[in-house]
């Protein structure tokens, strides 16, 4: 009886944490981005929400930060679209425009959570880490 041998090869890197920001305030962007990278984290950048579905196409996160109020394509929209397309992308939705019905829906689309700003970076951090250990366990990756 003859074994044939399969070698495959696994790219460990593409599953270290990469989160994708996104939000229409650079200065926050910036900031968050440099904690981000402090925290030995990979970090991709977007100022919109139509740039976001696109290079999530192109890039490998695991974890979306999503701003909820964006000109152009709302928060919510670009979840629906995660939603549809990466559906073991984790988001979370961080707003300084809150309402229980924004949370409500957000949350009920499968948003892993809803943040409010200001927010205290290591919290946020802590919520990107558990994400992440989520993503690690979907079956959709």
């Amino acid at each position: 009886m003859q074994v044939n041998q399969v070698n495959v090869e696994v790219n460990v890197a593409d599953d270290s944490l990469r989160v994708l920001l996104v939000d229409d305030e650079e200065s926050y962007l910036q900031t968050a981005a440099k904690v981000f990278r402090r925290s030995g984290l990979g970090v991709e950048l977007c100022t919109s929400g139509r740039d976001a579905v696109g290079l999530l196409r192109e890039r490998n996160c695991q974890v979306v930060v999503l701003d909820l109020k964006m000109p152009g394509m709302s928060g919510q929209e670009v979840l629906g679209m995660i939603r549809i397309h990466h559906p073991a992308v984790q988001v979370i939705i961080l707003t300084g425009h809150a309402s229980a019905d924004d949370a409500a829906a957000c949350l009920t689309r499968g948003a892993f959570d809803f943040l409010v700003k200001p927010v205290d970076m290591s919290h946020l951090m802590e919520r990107v880490r558990t994400a992440y250990e989520i993503w690690k366990l979907s079956p959709a990756r």
